[in-house]
């Protein structure tokens, strides 16, 4: 763990090493355990097709563990930012393999009826879970399309930031209940042992979306879509540029 020595020379050698012990520890408690909990509660979303808790929990988790990679083997200095994108770009100046992981599909999984599997770089995953996990669309205001690609992707990179960070397993988190527990293994195949029986993916249903009414009504779907944005200023204190980024956006589905 990389601490400013300006710091450390304050204290005495035993004390410097107590020090170092306990911040480790904080940096695991607020930053480690958070992540497994906003990890597996992520998961527990994926599986019971809530779109937006899904894309909120792994942006979450995603931070809290590229934050706690900075602090434990990184520069040890983050800064107050939410943005995975910028804090992965401070990873990579020291430890850019932390952030490499496969991007293919599983094998076997295009037998079993998975046919969309977008060409996404590791950036490109993501700034898709920053945009659509981000504050801006906790109100549902926007569709969201959530795809079994996001759920892999999002475990590769949470074994590959967690690995060699600590020893307790994530589902051995605090906090954490059984419900949550549950299907932690189902499909991942970062963390599941190598025996473990997977659900088969037949008749799963493999993409989730949600549909936006504000967004529908600023398309003109019901018509007079001036007057659905004027209100949606006036009332909800939108701004323009985020009526008109509703207005624009185009279905993803597949």
């Amino acid at each position: 763990m990389k601490i400013n020595s300006l710091i450390l020379n304050l204290l005495p050698l035993e004390q410097r090493e107590r020090f170092e012990r306990y911040t480790t520890e904080v940096v695991v408690e607020s930053f480690i355990f958070t992540a497994d909990r906003d990890y597996l509660t992520a998961r527990f979303a994926f599986f019971q097709k809530q779109s937006h808790l899904f894309l909120w929990s792994a942006a979450q988790a995603i931070e809290k563990y590229l934050k706690a990679n900075i602090l434990l083997i990184g520069s040890g200095s983050i800064k107050r930012t939410h943005h995975q994108t910028t804090l992965a770009n401070l990873l990579r100046e020291s430890h850019p393999n932390r952030l490499d992981i496969e991007l293919e599909i599983p094998n076997g999984w295009s037998e079993q009826g998975v046919t969309y599997w977008s060409s996404l770089s590791v950036d490109g995953f993501l700034e898709r879970i920053e945009a659509l996990g981000s504050p801006d669309v906790r109100y549902d205001q926007v569709q969201l399309d959530v795809q079994l690609q996001d759920l892999v992707l999002l475990d590769r990179l949470a074994f590959s930031l967690r690995d060699r960070l600590i020893a307790e397993a994530v589902q051995d988190c605090r906090l954490v209940g059984d419900q949550l527990k549950s299907c932690f293994l189902d499909l991942n195949y970062s963390f599941a042992p190598a025996d473990y029986a997977h659900p088969s993916l037949v008749g799963m249903r493999l993409f989730h979306t949600s549909v936006s009414t504000l967004e529908a009504a600023l398309k003109n779907c019901y018509g007079h879509a001036n007057v659905y944005s004027v209100w949606a200023q006036k009332s909800m204190g939108l701004k323009p540029e985020d009526i008109g980024r509703l207005s624009r956006r185009e279905n993803t589905e597949p």
